[in-house]
């Protein structure tokens, strides 16, 4: 079966800047971005650039330093986070504002692509950084429950 999936640059991109959005005025240093998120080094440090080069994130230096956000995780979409490692988000070659498929002006499908391209901006320009950062991942909702009911019994 084939999927429709966001390549692996996007998904490292979105995890990386969740990590650093769980540190608020933080700093996570690479490696231990790296391994926390599975994701490898060598592919974070490229993510880490193109997020530095369109102002999402900023490097510090020296002992102590690391990544963290350069705004507020509140002011970051997911699609400020995709836009930056992948460029504009297209669904399909005729919604990419350049109309240069040749079938368009009589394409029976355009108008079901315009209504996901649309949606799909609008998703992930409404789903902010701080959002998704502060959900608890299930694993986390059940080590709270367990750590509640531990207290609970004491």
């Amino acid at each position: 079966m084939s999927l429709m999936q966001i390549p692996r640059k996007i998904e490292y991109a979105l995890r990386a800047m969740i990590y650093m959005a769980d540190r608020p005025g933080g700093i996570a240093r690479g490696s231990e971005i790296a391994r926390h998120e599975q994701i490898p080094k060598y592919y974070l440090e490229k993510v880490i650039r193109d997020l530095m080069r369109r102002g999402l994130v900023h490097a510090r230096r020296g002992p102590g330093g690391g990544y963290q956000l350069a705004r507020n995780a509140d002011s970051i979409s997911f699609r400020d986070i995709i836009e930056a490692v992948e460029g504009p988000i297209t669904l399909n070659v005729c919604t990419d504002g350049s109309s240069s498929c040749a079938l368009q002006p009589s394409c029976r499908m355009y108008r079901v692509w315009e209504r996901g391209q649309r949606v799909l901006l609008e998703v992930f320009s409404d789903s902010s950084l701080a959002e998704v950062a502060s959900s608890k991942s299930p694993s986390d909702a059940l080590a709270a429950a367990a750590i509640e009911m531990a207290a609970a019994k004491n």
